[in-house]
């Protein structure tokens, strides 16, 4: 009877235990959203499998005790063979538990040796975010590095804000990371919003454009149109207030028509 109570109290517990701390909680909070669901996962099972060996005990006890044999709980152990059969299997198919946050401390060291992320967009200090009261929202770089490079990576590469109409459901859609998530990124670890990060992107777009050499004043406006804005007025301002030149001034410049004047 005490080894009943025993189990039963180790089964209650350990439940209310990972259900306060874990399967209950708001997982919209946790930036390494697949790593929480791993770590949910796993104890969920290990609960199961630790369920099921505990039960295999108390019917072996309780078959021993109407056979009149001696308690050892030795009956039907070549069940137990089963659920570790489950856990190596699993193990096989999802071998990440095994590494974890190593495997992201790796990824993290790679991503900082071949992404170049701005400082002037991105917030990665504790101390220096912009909304002090919120703090204690923002998380770790370590977390949060990852993302960024992510959108940075996608922007630069692909290029989305070239689409006049590219909004802010379609670059979550584009990033495939939790709209939650990307919110709490330009939040917390942004100086600009979305939109000021599309206009930002849009003029250094048009900047490198500029740079190839292969435009003249004319191209301007056709620019403009490219780069993701609907007017030339629109790209004219921002254009400015990003660089302290007019495009076509911009231009000169890089021409060398200008060169004192730059």
């Amino acid at each position: 009877m005490s080894l009943v109570v025993f189990f039963l109290a180790y089964l209650i517990l350990s439940f209310n235990l990972l259900y306060k701390n874990l399967w209950r909680q708001d997982c919209s909070k946790s930036v390494d959203l697949r790593h929480y669901y791993l770590i949910k996962n796993w104890t969920f099972f290990v609960f199961i499998i630790s369920t099921f060996l505990f039960l295999r005990i108390l019917y072996s006890v309780y078959s021993e005790k109407i056979s009149n044999q001696l308690l050892q709980a030795h009956n039907f152990s070549f069940v137990t063979i089963i659920p570790w059969l489950f856990v190596y299997g699993k193990i096989l198919i999802n071998p990440e538990i095994l590494y974890g946050y190593p495997k992201l401390e790796k990824r993290l060291i790679e991503i900082q040796k071949i992404t170049t992320v701005n400082n002037s967009i991105w917030i990665y200090d504790l101390a220096n975010i912009s909304k002090l009261d919120n703090k204690k929202h923002s998380c770790n770089i370590k977390n949060v590095l990852p993302y960024i490079a992510d959108i940075e990576n996608i922007v630069q590469e692909k290029h989305p804000f070239r689409n006049t109409k590219f909004s802010y459901q379609n670059f979550v859609e584009l990033l495939n990371i939790p709209s939650s998530h990307v919110h709490y990124i330009f939040k917390y670890h942004s100086i600009v919003s979305f939109k000021q990060y599309k206009d930002y992107c849009r003029i250094e777009d048009a900047l490198k454009l500029i740079d190839q050499g292969s435009l003249d004043a004319s191209m301007l406006e056709n620019l403009s149109g490219k780069v993701g804005f609907i007017s030339y007025d629109s790209f004219f301002t921002t254009f400015k207030s990003h660089t302290k030149l007019t495009p076509k001034e911009y231009l000169n410049c890089q021409n060398n028509l200008k060169f004192t004047e730059c």
